[in-house]
């Protein structure tokens, strides 16, 4: 059994676990934002008396939902992408942009995790008004986004690997 065989034979659970965890956890996520958002619009316009941790806990969930979310698409390579130009493009071509997105990717992945983890540190005694939750963890949510994105490329990079094969 070659090298490649024994690591799509590791990663393949690895993967399903961490983005099988990661997909419920952006369903919770949204559950909870829809919910927060309409306790919003009823505390404000029917109530008249609208909760003060309402908006901040609402861009907390939005900060870590949308970017689990961006690693999830990440990891099955359905981001947005312009094609307009692939039908005139060599294959030749066609790889070298691939290429040159995927080292895109990793340097804003670390990115992601070097200056994340800063403003973290930045961050670490701030406190969200009306929610008393320190903004160092809505700022987690980039270092960890990071990771995942790592994570999602080499995902990305099995699949391919695997349609070579066949």
């Amino acid at each position: 059994m070659s090298f490649w065989e024994k690591f799509k034979k590791f990663w393949k659970p690895v993967d399903m676990v961490v983005f099988g965890i990661v997909r419920y956890v952006c369903v919770i996520m949204l559950a909870v934002l829809v919910a927060v958002v309409f306790y919003i619009f009823l505390g404000r316009y029917v109530l008249h008396n609208s909760p003060m941790w309402g908006e901040p806990l609402s861009l907390f969930l939005l900060t870590w939902m949308s970017i689990l979310g961006s690693a999830l698409v990440l990891r099955t390579d359905e981001h947005l992408k312009v094609t307009m130009f692939d039908s005139k493009m060599s294959r030749k071509q066609i790889l070298a942009t691939d290429i040159l997105a995927t080292v895109c990717i990793l340097v804003f992945a670390i990115f992601m995790i070097v200056y994340g983890s800063q403003l973290m540190k930045q961050a670490r005694n701030n406190t969200m008004a009306g929610l008393n939750i320190r903004y160092k963890w809505m700022y987690l949510s980039m270092p960890v986004a990071g990771v995942l994105y790592l994570f999602g490329l080499v995902s990305q990079w099995v699949r391919k690997g695997e349609g070579i094969e066949k």
